[in-house]
């Protein structure tokens, strides 16, 4: 074919595109008639799910956590993949791991590693051996055999093998999300109970992925620009807990239509900030409506009312499936707005802006090696094992020659996690606020690649604990004794940094005492803390209202938010007998309610309510508090060196 008559590649992708969303509906309903592969695991013994996914294979791990909790009633948790570069730190023997990862990347096979951690794993998977060794790809082949034999359940896509041309794909979320659906109801015949997904209504998924053309067009209403019709950046609409399963419809318009990654809020939340941030600037809101639900019209009605005609629009994708089937319909509705943004703006596929760049990460792959590690591949851009691995990353773990070489090769901060010993209500252990420190501590150095982790201090100042049993508490100036040593032996050593942080708000007021004496000239060295309780507090409830918790319910101490990142952690800990709602107050001065002592207001020792607590939301609010303190390290460092320190 001459140059003149080549189709360009952003044409090319396009029409692979369309082609793949056409078979959709074929591909659905030949998927349905199959038989359910049966689990072959021990499902009894073991207490829970963890699940795990990157890409879209994330929002199948979210899909399948909630028809394993809401649909069976099962323990299950979400674990963002990058959790798994420590495995130390997951400690779940008696859980049963499911990966999902539509083209067994080389980063899903890091959690795939260390069989002894689980009581059973389960992958599911587009990737097969044959396609492996006809697409000259021998080592996947290998590796799906060697996990086979190693004891890993295999449970296969029905197609989505061959998607990987253009940078977003349309096959794997839909065959994925039906894939999820089998393999718990075939959890449910082995455990005797029912899905209440029955196969009448999967059996109506393919007539309305093909109705979604037509649906569309409605929508638009003859509209011919539709870059206008959907003009500004994108915000998505949901109705309760099914925003959470929206997660990969986000991802049409990051990858597929190279626009900013949008938000997905709860109608009742957008009147809580969102609507005013939006209000002066141009915005579309997709809502992802339900006819199930007889409430959404109305307050899409309020919603609209809301609205500045001249700056903003509301899309309705309606969705007929119930439940969480909708998902089908919204997948589809969303693939063809995607697919007519593309053609209308030449959107290039096939030769995506980054393609190979990002090597890097994408390539982070599990060690051959025996020891908890990763390994990390990418040319030029490589990283040595010795600098990345997990345990050389923890104070405790290495020798002194391992750490006498780490500081002679480069500039290492220090992390100094504080934690606390003191009650958290009947319901949650003394060591809650030392396992928060821990956790926070390993997700801060997989971020910092200078971060070095010392051991968490486990004792702290709960004065204000003091009226119940078992709590332990050091003075103020104990605490700052001791970091004022732990300080200088850095010093001595030739740590470049050190980075305080505390999970117990008792420690912030010590800390910040001890700053300036942790400051005092000497051997260089940098000294930085995240020691403002305002700013923990915030933290706390913005990351609460995001999932329309209130402050009162999220709480102060032990309420829901603390519970859901111990139910993320640590959910064996949880007394679930005991959960029950706290001291739920509106306060500005919640210090008030512990000073002299927490006792005199709550007798529980809860401040809070956390019976709403949830697992997921538990993994999303440590990201965002170790966001937090990555973002408070990085300006600190950035001002040190723009100012000479």
């Amino acid at each position: 074919m001459s140059a003149e008559t080549s189709v360009p590649s952003w044409r090319a992708g396009c029409d692979s595109l369309r082609a793949r969303i056409r078979s959709l509906p074929d591909i659905l309903g030949a998927a349905l008639v199959r038989p359910i592969q049966p689990v072959r695991l021990a499902v009894r013994p073991a207490t829970g799910f963890v699940v795990t996914g990157v890409g879209s294979s994330a929002a199948h791990a979210r899909f399948l956590v909630f028809l394993l909790a809401e649909g069976l009633g099962l323990r299950a948790r979400f674990r963002p993949l990058g959790d798994f570069l420590d495995p130390s730190a997951l400690d779940t023997r008696t859980d049963i791991l499911i990966v999902i990862s539509q083209g067994l990347s080389p980063n899903a096979r890091v959690a795939l590693q260390h069989a002894d951690n689980w009581a059973g794993r389960v992958l599911l998977t587009a990737t097969t051996a044959a396609g492996a060794k006809r697409d000259g790809k021998d080592e996947k082949a290998a590796l799906l055999a060697e996990l086979e034999a190693s004891g890993v359940e295999v449970h296969p896509f029905p197609a989505g093998e061959d998607e990987y041309d253009t940078l977003v794909r349309v096959v794997g979320p839909l065959v994925g999300y039906l894939v999820a659906i089998r393999l718990v109801h075939a959890l449910a015949a082995a455990l005797g109970r029912t899905l209440p997904i029955q196969a009448d209504q999967l059996a109506l998924i393919p007539a309305r992925v093909a109705a979604a053309p037509e649906v569309v067009a409605t929508i638009l209403d003859g509209t011919r620009d539709l870059v206008e019709r959907l003009g500004g950046p994108l915000t998505l609409l949901a109705t309760g807990g099914y925003a959470e399963l929206a997660e990969n419809l986000r991802y049409k318009v990051l990858e597929g239509m190279l626009r900013p990654l949008p938000p997905v809020f709860d109608l009742m939340h957008l009147a809580h900030g969102p609507y005013q941030q939006m209000h002066a600037h141009p915005m579309t809101l997709v809502a992802l409506t339900r006819t199930t639900l007889a409430s959404e019209p109305a307050m899409l009605a309020r919603v609209e009312a809301m609205l500045v005609p001249e700056r903003h629009r509301l899309v309705r994708l309606p969705a007929t499936l119930p439940g969480p089937l909708a998902v089908f319909e919204h997948e589809a509705l969303m693939n063809e707005l995607m697919v007519r943004v593309i053609e209308a703006d030449g959107l290039d596929q096939v030769s995506w802006p980054g393609r190979g760049a990002d090597a890097p990460l994408y390539d982070v792959r599990a060690s051959p090696k025996s020891h908890p590690s990763v390994a990390f591949v990418g040319g030029a851009h490589s990283r040595t094992p010795a600098s990345t691995d997990a345990a050389s990353r923890r104070l405790e773990m290495l020798t002194w020659p391992e750490m006498a070489r780490l500081l002679a090769a480069e500039a290492l901060t220090a992390v100094i996690p504080l934690g606390s010993t003191e009650q958290h209500g009947a319901h949650l252990p003394f060591a809650t606020d030392t396992r928060i420190a821990e956790a926070l501590g390993v997700r801060f150095c997989a971020r910092v690649p200078e971060a070095i982790l010392l051991p968490t201090l486990p004792l702290g100042c709960a004065s204000e604990h003091m009226g119940f049993q078992g709590t332990l508490d050091l003075r103020a100036e104990t605490l700052s004794a001791v970091l004022i040593d732990i300080v200088a032996s850095l010093r001595t050593h030739g740590f470049a940094r050190a980075f305080i942080f505390s999970a117990h708000g008792g420690n912030v007021d010590a800390l910040t005492e001890a700053l300036p004496t942790l400051r005092v000239a000497g051997k260089p060295m940098l000294v930085s803390a995240h020691a403002a309780l305002a700013d923990l507090t915030r933290l706390w409830h913005e990351a609460s209202a995001e999932h329309g918790i209130g402050a009162s319910v999220s709480g102060h101490h032990a309420g829901e938010y603390e519970t859901s990142i111990v139910r993320a952690l640590w959910p064996g800990a949880v007394r679930e007998d005991a959960v029950a709602r706290g001291l739920v107050t509106a306060t500005d001065d919640p210090q008030s309610l512990f000073y002299p002592s927490l006792a005199t207001h709550a007798p529980s020792g809860t401040v809070g309510d956390p019976r709403a607590a949830d697992a997921a939301r538990g993994e999303r609010y440590l990201e965002a508090w170790v966001a937090e303190l990555v973002s408070t390290y990085q300006l600190e460092k950035k001002s040190a060196y723009t100012t000479g320190r």
